[in-house]
């Protein structure tokens, strides 16, 4: 069973591109559907999250990851 999860950023933001390369680099056993948010396009999203992107969100319990994802991430994308 898959899990959906929403990277939120925004153009030109150089983190968000290292978070989408440590998530793909993750040596997962099953595939996650990772969704690429652009906070700059819901201006609710982008006044919340503006300065705290990347943030990743997984669907299942709204639950959120904050940068520096760190040794976290592999825990929070397989629970």
């Amino acid at each position: 069973m898959s899990t959906d999860f929403y990277l939120l950023s925004k153009p030109n933001c150089s983190l968000c591109i290292e978070a989408l390369t440590q998530l793909h680099q993750l040596p997962l056993e099953e595939p996650i559907r990772l969704h690429w948010v652009d906070i700059s396009e819901q201006p609710d999203l982008y006044e919340e999250y503006a300065l705290l992107v990347p943030v990743l969100v997984r669907e299942a319990d709204d639950a959120e990851l904050r940068w520096p994802f760190g040794e976290q991430l592999m825990e929070f994308v397989t629970v």
